[in-house]
Parts: structure tokens; sequence; C-alpha cells
């Protein structure tokens, strides 16, 4: 055999190999995104089912009937309190929010720029408490909220999750990239330190932020234990608290309507991911290579 043929050879195992390997990846992925999206899909063909068809005997792939499903909706959000569980959640949420930003970054401007007595314990003791179980926390916390009188508020909701040893972590990451020199020629213009933070660090750490906010939501909206221990009170039920009185096993409700108020808890972080999930991505990739 010549060397041309065995170079050709060569040539045509290794396109055989990496078609091999591309096709193994696509199933790979195929196989995964088919697990992963399985069961909202089948939540969503029992919803648009006709009332009582049953479920277990008579399994579908494809909903059945649109107008039983939106009955089911419907019925849901006129009869019970699922509006004022979605307005809880989503204020809940936001505030939230708009908390782990401007506490997280204000402090991790100070952790990544400046130098300060103290700053290497304060940022360990810090990180050190991502190393604690949040069930640890849990009954000092509702101690104090108590104390607090805040039992069945929106304050005793919001607060005691304000200070995100993560977000801290994550912005603390990002604001290190920030060029002394910025800070410096901001410094020399006359700005203060607050303009500093607010006109020059806030831009730059723009997608860090963006990435926080969306990470924050899910936690948030999806936060059963919380709610439950601190308000018990049914004119502050969240939607995670409605929708397990539904999940309790003397609810006596019909499979698709606990599967309806199931959907209607997963659709707004459903679309808020699927709105945002390029941020997502970027931001925890932008992460992972500054790291």
């Amino acid at each position: 055999m010549t060397a041309a043929s065995e170079s050709a050879s060569g040539h045509r195992w290794a396109v055989a190999d990496l078609w091999t390997w591309a096709v193994l990846k696509w199933v790979v992925a195929i196989c995964i995104a088919i697990v992963a999206v399985f069961p909202i899909w089948w939540m969503v063909n029992v919803v648009f089912a006709e009332p009582g068809a049953p479920v277990s005997i008579n399994p579908r792939l494809y909903p059945t009937s649109f107008s039983a499903g939106w009955d089911k909706i419907m019925m849901i959000l006129t009869e019970t309190q699922y509006l004022r569980a979605y307005y809880i959640s989503v204020t809940y949420a936001l505030l939230t929010i708009l908390g782990v930003l401007l506490f997280g970054s204000m402090a991790a401007f100070e952790f990544a720029l400046f130098d300060f007595p103290g700053k290497g314990l304060l940022f360990g003791v810090v990180m050190l408490s991502l190393m604690v179980p949040t069930a640890v926390t849990i009954i000092p916390t509702y101690l104090l909220v108590a104390d607090l009188g805040w039992l069945n508020t929106m304050q005793g909701l919001v607060v005691p999750g304000l200070a995100s040893a993560f977000g801290l972590f994550m912005l603390v990451q990002f604001m290190r990239s920030i060029p002394a020199e910025m800070i410096e020629a901001a410094r020399l213009d006359g700005a203060s330190h607050f303009q500093i933070y607010w006109h020059v660090a806030l831009p730059l750490s723009k997608n860090a932020l963006v990435t926080l906010a969306i990470l924050t939501f899910m936690k948030t909206w999806g936060n059963f234990t919380w709610p439950l221990i601190v308000a018990p009170s049914p004119e502050t039920y969240t939607v995670g608290q409605v929708v397990g009185l539904f999940n309790a096993p003397f609810s006596h409700q019909t499979v698709d309507v606990v599967m309806t108020a199931n959907l209607l808890a997963a659709v707004p972080p459903l679309i808020f991911f699927l709105i945002f999930q390029r941020k997502i991505v970027e931001g925890i990739a932008m992460q992972g290579s500054k790291g």
C-alpha cells in the first residue's frame, strides 16, 4: 500500500470518527431534552383533556380538548385565591430581586475594588455562610421575624432574603475585572464614591446583574418552606402554598385539576427563563471564565 493510499484511508477514518461523534452528541442531547421536557408536556396533555378521562389507563401524548383545559384554568383562577397568590408571589419576587441587586452590588463594589481593614475576614465569613444549610438558620430567623412582628407580612417574606452570599460572590468576581484606571479617572473627574458606583460599576456589571436577577427570581418563585413558615395566613399565601393545598393528600381534587394548578405555577418561571435564557448562559459562562 502506497503512502498516498494510507493517507486517504486515514482521512476517511478521521471523517467517519467525526461524523460518528457528531451523531452521538445529537442523540445524547435529544435524549436529555426529551427527559427534561416530557413531564411538562405530559402535564399540558392532562390539563387539556376532557374532565374525568383516565390518565394512567389511557395516556395521551397530545392535547385532546383545549376548551376543557381553558375551563379548568378559569375555574381555578375565579373560584380560588390563585390570583391573589400570584400577586403576593410576584411582589415577593420583585422586591427580593431589587433588594438583592441593590445590597449585593453595593457590597460587591467595596469588596472588589477597594481595600479596608478586615476585608478578607469579612468576605471569608460571607463565603462560609454558603456552607451552612438553610435548615440550620430557619428557626433563629423565624424567631427574629416573629419578635419584629413581621409574621404574615410582606417584609417578613422579603427582608431575610435580601442578603445573598451567592449574589455577593458572583458580583465580586465580575467587578474585579473592572480596570482600576477607570475608577481613578472617574475620581479625578470629581465623581463621588457613590457616583463611581452608580455611573461606572453598575453599567459595566449589567450582564452579571441581569443574570443574578433571573436566578433570584427562579429561587424566590419556587420558595415554599420560608413562606409556609412565616406567612401561614391564607391572606398571604404564595403560589407555592396554594399549589401545596391542591397537592395535599386529602384535597379530594382530581388529577387534571391538580395538574392545572401546577401548570399555572410553572408558567411564569418558564416564560421568564425562555425570554432570558441567553442572558443566563452568558452570565454563567462569564463567571466560569473569570473564575
